[in-house]
């Protein structure tokens, strides 16, 4: 990852922390809902995509982390598929 500048990096990093901590919660699958801790990273995606940051840069290393643990996860296309179609649907198109 190449940044302009500290301030790029620090919001990339407080993105990819939030949403690791959702990433390595056991909770969901031991409450039965792991749709649930996808529906919570999406969500975190989809604010750190509004707030100007690269949500794939943020998604790519957790899903390589975390795929073997979490099989539900969805791959980077499956989720940018998600996304794109929560962020048209916000925008009305």
């Amino acid at each position: 990852m190449v940044f302009d500048d500290f301030e790029d990096y620090g919001k990339l990093m407080d993105w990819l922390t939030r949403c690791e901590a959702i990433a390595e919660s056991d909770s969901f699958v031991r409450s039965g809902h792991p749709e649930d801790q996808v529906i919570i990273l999406r969500v975190t995606l989809l604010r750190a995509a509004a707030a100007g940051v690269n949500w794939r840069e943020i998604y790519r290393p957790i899903y390589e982390q975390w795929r073997t643990r979490h099989p539900h996860f969805p791959d980077l296309n499956a989720m940018a598929a998600e996304i794109e179609h929560h962020r048209s649907r916000s925008e009305g198109t």
